[in-house]
């Protein structure tokens, strides 16, 4: 915006003084004088006309007169603060009257030089009142960008706070499904349950009372015990036909009903030594390895007949 030049700043770029006295000589001395500092200035010795400039033009720097003919300077300061803001008005007068200085400043002048004029004292006066004029537009626009910041905040809030309340809108109704899907699993599970026993317990109770199928009777019962599983509760006899394979899980209902090692061997047609090997397995699978533990007695107890090892 400035350059140093011979110990004194010159204004360059587009600022703009405005000179307002009813002197003609002082105004084209005046404007020679800020001209010379690179500076584009214009002047009126008519106050009413220069209203009209400053309402259609934007002047950095008014320097108004305060006594001119026709019109008050007091009456002046006003109208050019609402027309023009952020100008800034330097008041001159050849009168050191100190109650029309105060009553200036009060209505908005930025400064008060008294004529006849010092360049310097005027050039530091305009460059003073520049860099404040500067300052308050650098504050102004951080003070907008921080507005629209905060807006910005406050809109990033409100969105949040919607999508928030769309997440919990989205989990209640995720949770009413899972409620919904639960409720028609269990009444499937109820139904497929009702017509296992209703269709498959008969059968074999029948089968359990046919003496031609003694030999079969303990294969009879084991089939008795997987439905009775499948149709209830998981549970101790779950956990057994889930961790035993098909020949296990039979020689297991042979032990529960009594049977001996070499009887199993020839129910079911395998050699004693191999029953024993299942037995072991049986055992470990079921985390008896205490010898203590009798295998027929933990297998009546979750499997459900009266029978001993």
């Amino acid at each position: 915006m400035v350059e140093e030049e011979n110990g004194l700043k010159t204004y360059q770029g587009d600022t703009l003084i405005l000179i307002v006295d009813d002197d003609d000589d002082f105004c084209k001395a005046l404007q020679k004088i800020i001209s010379h500092w690179g500076v584009k200035v214009e002047s009126t010795t008519n106050p009413l006309y220069a209203m009209d400039l400053v309402r259609n033009n934007f002047y950095n720097v008014i320097l108004l007169d305060v006594v001119m003919p026709g019109k008050s300077d007091i009456e002046l300061i006003p109208e050019i603060a609402e027309l023009s803001p952020d100008s800034k008005i330097l008041v001159m007068t050849g009168f050191a009257d100190k109650e029309i200085v105060i009553k200036a400043l009060r209505m908005g002048a930025f400064y008060f030089l008294k004529k006849p004029l010092d360049s310097k004292l005027l050039l530091y006066t305009i460059r003073r009142a520049l860099e404040v004029q500067e300052s308050e537009w650098e504050y102004r626009k951080i003070f907008e960008e921080l507005e629209r910041s905060h807006n910005d905040l406050l809109d990033q809030r409100s969105r949040l706070k919607h999508a928030n309340g769309q997440l919990i809108e989205t989990s209640n109704a995720l949770s009413i499904l899972a409620r919904n899907i639960e409720r028609a699993r269990n009444d499937a599970e109820t139904q497929i349950v009702h017509k296992v026993r209703v269709s498959i317990v008969p059968i074999i109770e029948k089968l359990q009372q046919d003496r031609k199928l003694g030999d079969y009777r303990p294969d009879l019962e084991l089939l008795m015990d997987l439905v009775d599983n499948l149709t209830s509760d998981t549970g101790a006899a779950s956990e057994i036909t889930s961790t035993l394979t098909p020949t296990e899980l039979r020689i297991a209902s042979l032990i529960k009903n009594g049977l001996t090692t070499d009887e199993i061997a020839k129910h079911i047609y395998i050699s004693s030594l191999t029953v024993k090997a299942h037995r072991r397995n049986i055992r470990k699978k079921l985390k008896l390895d205490n010898s203590k533990h009798s295998l027929g007695v933990y297998l009546q107890s979750n499997l459900g007949n009266e029978m001993a090892e």
